[in-house]
């Protein structure tokens, strides 16, 4: 009987548990930096809906002086008149991306700029960086979590046109 059940536990544990799949780390790293690519022309061609449509149900802003926004009816009330704006743009490229071991969440940071006409019809640009953390949805797709941005220092430049 001790036979048996020795044999009966070996042969459990010789199958043991089946390894999860491997993620293709690379992968998915390559499609969060297109997920952030299409983010950023989709705000190119939409506008604040095509901004607002990327993030999460839930996704929050991290304004600089300003209290976290969260949702979309609070995202989109925080940049509907810099959308609204004639001339307004916002632009960016992502550097790099990195995903969490499970695959369901990431990161993107990378570099923007954004340009506003002033009422005297000069145009301020302003560059700098950003990190957005983003969630894979059960549908694939990611959406964005979190997202700061800060700016570059003024130039010396940037001291003379003022």
């Amino acid at each position: 009987m001790r036979f048996l059940v020795a044999s009966a536990l070996f042969a459990v544990s010789a199958c043991g548990t089946p390894e999860p799949p491997t993620l293709d780390v690379a992968a998915q790293e390559a499609s969060l930096l297109e997920a952030d690519r299409a983010f950023n022309k989709a705000t190119a061609e939409d506008r604040l809906e095509g901004w607002v449509r990327y993030f999460a149900e839930n996704g929050a802003m991290f304004p600089q002086g300003r209290p976290v926004v969260r949702g979309h009816d609070a995202i989109r009330a925080l940049m509907g008149p810099a959308f609204a704006t004639e001339g307004f743009s916002l632009t960016w490229e992502p550097l790099e991306a990195e995903v969490s071991g499970a695959g369901d969440f990431g990161y993107t940071h990378g570099t923007f700029e954004s340009r506003f006409p002033g009422e005297d019809g000069e145009v301020s640009i302003t560059t700098g960086k950003y990190l957005t953390v983003w969630r894979k949805q059960t549908d694939g797709s990611w959406k964005v979590a979190a997202d700061i941005g800060n700016n570059d220092p003024p130039t010396a430049d940037d001291g003379e046109n003022q």
